[in-house]
């Protein structure tokens, strides 16, 4: 099987300041919370193409904000898409390893270009997600 990205854009942002900080709070500094979901989007044209959601959050206590971002990334792949394609390996890993770096790329330029401290967002492993994924998959099958 073939998997090909097509797009990427951020879809929603919010960055805010923190004003609930709490004395423990400032030693955490950074905490980053990251998701992802495959998708598949009847509003798509053609029934080989499929999304993926990424879902991050930040909180700098250090710098007092918060910032999530909802981004997707547009795949096109050489086979019909079904419900057992979005349980599987390109859709649980290989499509979501493709896109992370676009996604983390724009996190981090996002903050530094509002004129925050760089921030790296760390490497996933999808490997280690992906039994995880499947698990929340089988307790939410409308998601």
């Amino acid at each position: 099987m073939n998997i090909q990205l097509i797009s990427t854009k951020a879809v929603a942002i919010d960055l805010s300041p923190l004003e609930d900080i709490l004395e423990g709070d400032m030693e955490n500094e950074t905490n980053f919370s990251f998701d992802f979901n495959p998708v598949f989007d009847d509003n798509l044209e053609f029934a080989n193409k499929f999304l993926v959601a990424y879902f991050g959050e930040m909180r700098s206590y250090k710098e007092q904000f918060e910032c999530k971002v909802v981004y997707i990334a547009e795949f096109e792949v050489d086979e019909t898409i079904t419900s057992d394609f979005l349980k599987g390996n390109f859709a649980l890993i290989n499509a979501p390893a493709i896109g992370y770096p676009y996604f983390r790329a724009f996190y981090s330029n996002f903050l530094l270009n509002a004129g925050y401290e760089p921030k790296i967002l760390p490497t996933i492993n999808f490997v280690q997600l992906r039994d995880d994924k499947l698990k929340e998959m089988d307790k939410h099958p409308e998601a």
